[in-house]
């Protein structure tokens, strides 16, 4: 008798509401970021917040002391992984928006951070350098342009150690990876960077990955050679 074949994602909604009622992901210092950035009229692109719980429960997994992030906007992701931090551990966080930076900043002072977490402001690919001297690292969470995410995964898996983890975001692109034709140049660009990544991933020998089949996609993997 063949086993009954199980469905990828989930399939009924109910089930999104059940497990946001049961696990609470947010809670008022969260919640206070999206207002704060709401309110400063940041596009309203944080991560969601199961995914933000997914990060912290993911890294307090690994045992992850120094992080990278690329693509803060106001600081939510940003918290949930400091959160899962150890207390010696550090957070590199970039981002390209200097309002967006300063946001950031202040996230992370208003939750008792600051001295957890270094927000580096500018183009994430000319500053990623800076840092180098510092690693290698325990985990990258690329969340950022998603045209450059194979310039992203070439930099981590020169400075990521070992058994190390990489998360990135968004690897559904929208929808957009299972198209041929787009709208525009923009999205042909998003789609195109978010393939090469997971494909890339897929089939390296240096890492071991998976999808996870959050609503927009958690891409996954550990460096292993």
């Amino acid at each position: 008798m063949s086993p009954p074949v199980k469905s990828y994602a989930c399939t009924n909604p109910l089930l999104a509401e059940y497990v946001f009622a049961c696990f609470q992901p947010e809670d008022s210092q969260k919640q206070q970021i999206r207002e704060r950035a709401l309110r400063e009229k940041l596009p309203n692109i944080h991560v969601g917040a199961m995914d933000g719980l997914h990060l912290e429960i993911l890294l307090r997994s690994s045992g992850a002391k120094k992080v990278v992030e690329i693509g803060s906007l106001a600081g939510y992701s940003g918290l949930c992984i400091a959160r899962a931090l150890p207390p010696d551990g550090h957070l590199y966080t970039f981002e390209f928006y200097e309002k967006n930076s300063e946001m950031c900043l202040e996230t992370f002072r208003q939750n008792n951070l600051s001295e957890k977490v270094t927000v580096i402001q500018g183009p994430a690919l000319e500053n990623l350098q800076r840092i180098e001297n510092l690693g290698p690292f325990d985990a990258i969470f690329i969340d950022a342009d998603k045209a450059n995410y194979p310039e992203y995964l070439n930099w981590a898996e020169k400075n990521l150690r070992i058994g190390g983890t990489l998360l990135a975001d968004n690897t559904f692109a929208w929808g957009l990876v299972l198209q041929s034709e787009f709208d525009t140049d923009s999205q042909r660009k998003d789609a195109e960077g978010v393939d090469a990544l997971n494909r890339k991933l897929a089939h390296s020998p240096r890492w071991r990955a998976t999808l996870l089949p959050t609503g927009e996609g958690l891409t996954m993997a550990v460096k292993i050679s």
